[in-house]
């Protein structure tokens, strides 16, 4: 069975781009590269692939000769994330590996610098500094939240479950896309920007790695460390693989709490604690497939109506226009963006 990643919302990518100060001329040529058209980045509701945003991801990194693009106070130069990946793994468990990111941070600059607490059961790491004159703080604070937990999940050779993320600022509009990208509930309006996880986790051994993996691992960021695959320890997950082997059914939240061993109040329940619901899981699968099988299938409008289940071409072209602002062809063609 195909599984569909999940879109990236283009307000997100323009406040990314914003960051990074490149000039207008040269942005149209890297998002060309990138197979991404200008006209799509400016429509207010239009999505990226995860593979468009990675690949935009890398060319500002060799255009920048920056590994956090526009992120951090000043360039993190190439070969900077190799050196720290190289460090780590020479320790002898993830919590001497963090110790070591933690003086290597204070090595580095004065711009990052996190702590970890250790308790009993659940162990916390958290943003202690960032640069805060940045075009958007938000976003400075999630990447380098991800990029802690992507490379502490590669150096011990398995996905770290978060127990909770707290972020020290507003509820975003767009909350509910965080259920696919932080592995755990999300709460925001703390104190502190900080991961929670088992404290078990810092006591796993650092696995051994070749060289060709760490060369696999930096080439292919931040696509193997920004995004989450989907995992049976969140229930938003669970739906929505459920939901994708009956993309061309009428499932209900009552079917699909039956399919999960779940009765329809729990379901609902649990999902309010992700921070999201079934209709919103719904509504973004159907969504995202149907960017995804305009952006890189031949397939007709028609026949995607007809594998996401809508009754008809119209009720398709009303739903697509929420999701997007604009019509299924106007959006497959702003996408064209043939590559060089």
């Amino acid at each position: 069975m195909t599984t569909y990643a999940t879109t990236i919302p283009v307000t997100y990518v323009r406040s990314f781009l914003e960051g990074t100060g490149v000039a207008p001329l040269e942005l149209g040529r890297i998002l060309h590269l990138a197979g991404i058209t200008e006209k799509l980045l400016s429509l207010p509701d239009a999505r990226l692939t995860q593979e468009q945003f990675s690949a935009l991801f890398q060319l500002l990194v060799l255009h920048l000769d920056d590994e956090m693009p526009g992120l951090y106070g000043r360039p993190l130069r190439r070969g900077t994330l190799k050196v720290l990946a190289i460090l780590l793994l020479d320790a002898p468990n993830l919590q001497a590996a963090l110790r070591r990111w933690q003086q290597f941070d204070h090595i580095l600059s004065d711009d990052f610098s996190f702590s970890i607490h250790r308790g009993d059961a659940v162990s916390s790491i958290t943003l202690n500094r960032f640069p805060r004159a940045v075009v958007s703080a938000r976003l400075v604070q999630e990447f380098h939240m991800k990029l802690i937990h992507g490379i502490a999940s590669w150096v011990i050779n398995q996905k770290i479950a978060l127990e909770r993320v707290d972020f020290a600022f507003q509820r975003p509009q767009d909350a509910s896309e965080y259920v696919f990208i932080f592995p755990g509930p999300v709460y925001f309006n703390q104190p502190t920007t900080a991961m929670h996880i088992k404290s078990s986790y810092l006591d796993e051994s650092i696995q051994y790695r070749s060289q060709n993996d760490l060369h696999d691992f930096l080439l292919n960021a931040p696509q193997n460390w920004f995004f989450v695959p989907l995992n049976q320890t969140m229930v938003s997950h669970q739906v929505r693989k459920q939901l994708e082997t009956r993309l061309d059914e009428a499932t209900s939240i009552q079917s699909t709490a039956h399919a999960l061993n779940f009765s329809t109040r729990t379901l609902g329940r649990r999902l309010a604690d992700e921070g999201t619901s079934f209709h919103q899981i719904k509504d973004a699968l159907r969504r995202d497939v149907a960017i995804q099988r305009l952006i890189k299938t031949k397939d007709s409008v028609e026949n995607i109506a007809v594998a996401l289940g809508f009754g008809s071409t119209a009720a398709f072209y009303r739903a697509f226009h929420l999701w997007t602002g604009g019509t299924p062809r106007s959006y497959r063609l702003r996408n064209i963006a043939p590559r060089n």
